[in-house]
């Protein structure tokens, strides 16, 4: 396949593409800005060091469900991809801290950013809400059972930009009314209970 100006492609969970297709697929479309690879088993991080390095121009990429990618792919995306924008590594098992440190150090561009049902912790957390503020307006760490209150709450205060964050599936309960009261702009989607007398006043 060679279209040279092809700027979108989603080959996601087209099983049978395989490692050498998708090499022979990036390397003739070096204009690609967004590229959709979700729930591909053979996406490894060598795959994504390839596609960090023949794709330049990538400002979107999802890796959704791709259970081989580690923190060694995010390390390769901020290196090769610092302008990237909106990245997806959700359900990505092997996406730890160290990734997102990776990415907070170098990606200065990133605004929209998927860490559901990965390893991260608190720690990474408050690394995007250090490194990260200028431009975040998107997380979603759901599923992310080592993530805590004061680290939500860290970035929410920093990220004033930020107006989406999911937290599905979280181990603590947030505080809905004191994220408000620090980032007024921020939407947070959750499975919680609206308590009772909340309820009852509507």
């Amino acid at each position: 396949m060679k279209c040279p100006n092809m700027k979108v492609l989603n080959i996601g969970r087209i099983h049978k593409v395989t490692a050498d297709c998708l090499a022979q697929v990036v390397n003739n479309m070096k204009k690609l800005i967004c590229l959709d690879i979700t729930g591909l088993n053979m996406v490894k991080d060598c795959v994504v060091r390839f596609i960090a390095m023949k794709c330049p121009e990538l400002e979107c990429l999802v890796l959704n469900s791709c259970s081989q990618v580690t923190d060694l792919s995010l390390i390769e995306i901020s290196t090769y991809l610092p302008t990237i924008r909106y990245l997806d590594v959700s359900g990505c098992k092997g996406v730890t801290d160290t990734g997102v440190q990776a990415l907070a150090g170098s990606c200065w561009k990133l605004f929209h950013l998927d860490l559901s049902s990965t390893a991260i912790s608190k720690r990474g957390v408050c690394l995007l809400a250090s490194f990260c503020f200028r431009t975040l307006e998107c997380v979603k760490i759901s599923f992310c059972k080592a993530i805590t209150s004061d680290a939500v709450a860290k970035l929410c205060k920093n990220c004033k930009r930020l107006k989406i964050l999911h937290l599905y599936g979280c181990s603590f309960m947030p505080d809905l009314e004191s994220i408000k009261k620090i980032n007024k702009n921020v939407e947070v989607f959750h499975d919680l209970p609206i308590p009772a007398a909340k309820l009852s006043s509507e």
